[in-house]
């Protein structure tokens, strides 16, 4: 609802262009809401949505989402480990990963894979390897959007030792389920884990988490904001009174706020969840409303 960007004048000075006639006023800018911070806590792990009620298959060999009808979030493949014959650091290797996997062996999170960066890497498991393939978006041009070989979602195998591991379930993991019903995994990791250092900041101890909290607003302050999440957060998902504002990945930049309507809030309590993929580091201010957005700050290509 702003009027002082350049986008908007390059707009009206075309339309008046071509209909001169029809010259209207130039309207107000909106009021913002701004300078609210949000304290945002721990509730819940995404591999607790993992169970017979979102199992969607078993199948001896993985199978990308599109082969199991799921076309958006995220898909867990998970891989029961034969009693008795736990796999010690062994050396794991995921194939075909699109677009991003988040690896987590007995309840701790170990590791990260992008699409681009297909790496081996040692893990031992007693019980369960759990791989997160979270779908990042559909490629919207080129030959590629045509060639389902080059462009599915999920991930094609998974490799111990160089051989083929199988026998994986498959489960759907609603991200937009922030609720803590399910949480029956311990939030905080065991004191002989070491935390895992990806690119520089510590994993997730459990994995991919659910951070929630609530704000107070009175019936003027329903105006349109901007939710500025930090580098203290890494990637995922922000979702506002149970609507999917969008994606953050402050890692790679270069947007930092969140455009969030002002009719999505209401007068009293609302709620606000991030479902953070890869790290938080504790702050102040480490998320807050805003009066305006933070578009254009550094890039890291290699988050």
């Amino acid at each position: 609802g702003d009027v002082k960007l350049d986008k908007y004048w390059a707009i009206r000075n075309v339309t008046e262009k071509y209909f001169p006639g029809n010259k209207m006023p130039v309207p107000q800018d909106s009021k913002k809401l701004g300078g609210i911070p949000l304290n945002l806590t721990l509730v819940g792990l995404l591999t607790d949505q993992i169970g017979p009620e979102t199992l969607v298959k078993r199948f001896p060999l993985p199978h990308t989402m599109e082969q199991v009808g799921v076309f958006e979030g995220i898909l867990a493949y998970e891989h029961e480990v034969t009693p008795g014959k736990p796999l010690v650091n062994v050396e794991l290797e995921i194939l075909g990963v699109h677009d991003r996997a988040y690896v987590v062996t007995d309840g701790i999170f170990v590791q990260v894979v992008g699409r681009e960066e297909e790496v081996k890497f040692n893990v031992t498991a007693h019980k369960k390897i759990t791989i997160l393939v979270e779908n990042m978006g559909y490629i919207g041009f080129s030959k590629a959007m045509l060639d389902y070989n080059a462009e599915y979602k999920g991930l094609k195998n998974v490799t111990v030792n160089g051989c083929v591991w199988t026998h994986w379930n498959h489960y759907k993991i609603n991200v937009t389920d922030t609720s803590t019903r399910r949480t029956t995994n311990k939030l905080t990791a065991a004191s002989s884990h070491k935390t895992k250092i990806w690119k520089g900041k510590e994993l997730l101890p459990k994995g991919p988490a659910i951070f929630s909290g609530e704000f107070v607003l009175e019936k003027s302050q329903l105006l349109d904001t901007f939710v500025n999440i930090t580098r203290s957060w890494s990637k995922g998902y922000l979702i506002v009174n149970d609507i999917l504002i969008g994606r953050y990945w402050p890692d790679a930049g270069p947007q930092y706020t969140l455009y969030l309507p002002g009719v999505w809030l209401k007068e009293g309590t609302n709620t606000i969840s991030l479902v953070e993929l890869q790290s938080y580091t504790p702050s102040e201010n480490g998320v807050y409303l805003t009066d305006k957005p933070f578009i254009d700050g550094p890039v890291n290509p290699d988050a």
